[in-house]
């Protein structure tokens, strides 16, 4: 029984240890003469007169809405698009297929992906963008539409859509 007796002192010594304090360190005495006047302490608080900083939204956008929705909002007024069976096609998706010059109004011929024809002149309404043809000349249609940019604003541009390399080596003879 002594030999238990002894384990179970000896067990409770251990844990009582482990919630006990360790000893402070004994702090060298500093030589009076030679110690600084000490800083005084740094405030952590703010001034008395200092305003409470905080965040408002007022007139900022939303970071978690898309631009592009915002935009789509905006133009659900104008009626940019056109409402020809050409306004159902982007620009790069239509052929050029024949150009009829010397005319006093010329006109190009240009292919949907469908396989139909559709013949525009000058004026004539194009893509999915509201195009608008600005000429036909000898191998070519010139389109302008407005495009818009990723910063809302809207700028104009040419697309010019050109006869195939065969076609346009017919125009020669």
């Amino acid at each position: 029984m002594t030999a238990r007796h002894a384990v179970a002192l000896a067990l409770a010594g251990a844990l009582a240890a482990c919630d006990s304090k360790p000893a402070p360190r004994p702090v060298a005495a500093a030589p009076v003469a030679a110690a600084p006047a000490a800083p005084a302490p740094v405030q952590d608080a703010k001034k008395p007169g200092e305003p409470e900083w905080s965040y408002s939204s007022v007139g900022k956008r939303d970071p978690f809405r898309s631009f592009l929705s915002e935009n789509a909002r905006g133009q659900g007024n104008l009626t940019t698009r056109c409402a020809t069976p050409l306004g159902r096609f982007e620009l790069e998706q239509l052929k050029l297929v024949a150009v009829v010059t010397g005319l006093e109004d010329p006109v190009g011929m240009v292919e949907a992906p469908s396989g139909v024809g559709y013949s525009v002149r000058r004026g004539a309404c194009i893509g999915k963008n509201g195009g608008v043809v600005a000429a036909v000349r000898s191998g070519e249609v010139v389109v302008s539409e407005w495009a818009m940019r990723a910063d809302g604003t809207r700028d104009r541009t040419q697309t010019v859509i050109r006869l195939p390399k065969e076609a346009a080596l017919n125009l020669e003879e």
